[in-house]
């Protein structure tokens, strides 16, 4: 899924906050806050990004770099958010994100948006009395209007701008874009072209109240998610990510120094040993071999938005192994998340990156690096389900192995 992010404006009302540099690149949490957007958009497998910049944008490149592509709104002094997005489409191919380059918001809310099937609007039931608010009317989750005019009675909360847009949505906003370009409305903000859609094709919201967000519109929103709003997030179910991007390599370096000092009492009191693991059967999904330097091996293939189910006896260690079909055309990384399931209830979830395996032989297909997660399941018989959630790929091949 491809993703917009919309920078393009000057954000004159933080000027004496940003020292004249685009407000996306204010520091929140000690780092910039388009930065915080892309870590959630890659940590989803949402991708490519495209950023359509104008003022300064030779200042966002400098930080961003190469993780987006972008295309420059050379006329961001008279025109507004609307133009940069019409300005994007002959990019948008399918279904995409879009983003305002100002929103610091909690990661799961960007996952309670991909989860929802068709168009997506994010919106907060907890606000929507203020006179600049993108106000937003729900009958039966169902975005009827939105808009700061819309009377604060008819109101069910405030719109975020974060919006997914499926295909024949993606298409119907562009449709809206053109024509009111063409009707002279460079000025124009997105909200209005939304406003169309809504009333073209069905938009779910989705309530995210109590997750925390801010749109860094005026100084004190800046105060505010630099005080509060970022200090929950990191306080959040995502701490556990945040943590591991800053420690991951002290906790691997000493991991690996534990595992070779374990490794030597155990070669000097037991000598050595191994453990050697078995595939087991799933319950239905295509099998897939796959060539390596040490012989054929059976995977098992999973489409994006499907999954792999098998029986286990617990009491012992599961090892889930993956390996990401990639694109040809794509960059030498892609990443992928997939979510585990015990029983019918979410077990946990791992975003990993994958990097082509050149030994690895399968027609027709680019075969990633193998990627594995282990835990143990308590006494008695499950059904572990593993599913592709999101990523840069359609298919992954998968094991669900057991000691022998």
């Amino acid at each position: 899924m491809q993703a917009v992010i919309l920078a393009g404006g000057v954000g004159s009302r933080l000027e004496t906050m940003t020292g004249g540099r685009p407000k996306c690149l204010l520091e929140i949490g000690g780092r910039p806050l388009i930065l915080h957007q892309l870590d959630a958009l890659s940590d989803h497998g949402v991708g490519p990004v495209l950023m359509v910049v104008g003022y300064q944008h030779e200042a966002i490149r400098e930080v961003v770099g190469q993780r987006v592509e972008y295309i420059v709104n050379e006329r961001f002094h008279e025109t507004n958010s609307l133009y940069s997005l019409w300005l994007a489409r002959e990019w948008i191919n399918g279904d995409f994100v879009l983003i305002n380059s100002d929103l610091l918001f909690d990661p799961e809310i960007l996952s309670r948006v991909l989860e929802e099937p068709g168009n997506v609007l994010a919106y907060d039931s907890t606000s929507s009395n203020g006179r600049e608010q993108t106000k937003v009317a729900i009958r039966e989750h169902r975005v009827m209007d939105l808009g700061k005019d819309l009377p604060a009675g008819a109101a069910r909360g405030e719109s975020l701008g974060l919006l997914k847009l499926d295909a024949a949505g993606a298409r119907a906003m562009l449709g809206v874009a053109d024509e009111l370009i063409g009707q002279g409305q460079q000025g124009a903000w997105v909200i209005e072209a939304t406003r169309a859609v809504c009333r073209m094709t069905p938009v779910c919201g989705v309530n995210i109240a109590g997750l925390r967000w801010a749109e860094v519109d005026f100084p004190h929103d800046l105060e505010e998610a630099r005080r509060e709003v970022w200090p929950a997030i990191v306080k959040g179910r995502w701490r556990r990510l945040v943590y591991w991007k800053r420690t991951r390599w002290a906790v691997l370096g000493l991991a690996a120094l534990t595992l070779m000092f374990g490794g030597w009492v155990a070669s000097t009191r037991v000598g050595p040993g191994s453990v050697d693991w078995e595939s087991v059967a799933p319950l239905d999904a295509p099998r897939i071999a796959v060539t390596l330097p040490g012989g054929r091996q059976r995977w098992w293939l999973v489409a994006q938005g499907d999954s792999v189910a098998v029986r286990f006896d617990g009491g012992t260690p599961v090892r889930v192994e993956c390996r990401l079909l990639m694109s040809p055309d794509r960059p030498a990384t892609a990443r992928y998340v997939i979510a585990i399931s015990v029983d019918g209830a979410p077990h946990t979830w791992e975003t990993f990156t994958a990097t082509p395996d050149s030994s690895a032989v399968l027609a027709g297909s680019t075969v990633g690096d193998r990627d594995r997660l282990e835990f143990t399941l308590p006494a008695g018989e499950h059904v572990v389900r593993v599913a592709l959630i999101a990523g840069h790929g359609q298919h992954l091949l998968v094991r669900i192995r057991r000691p022998e």
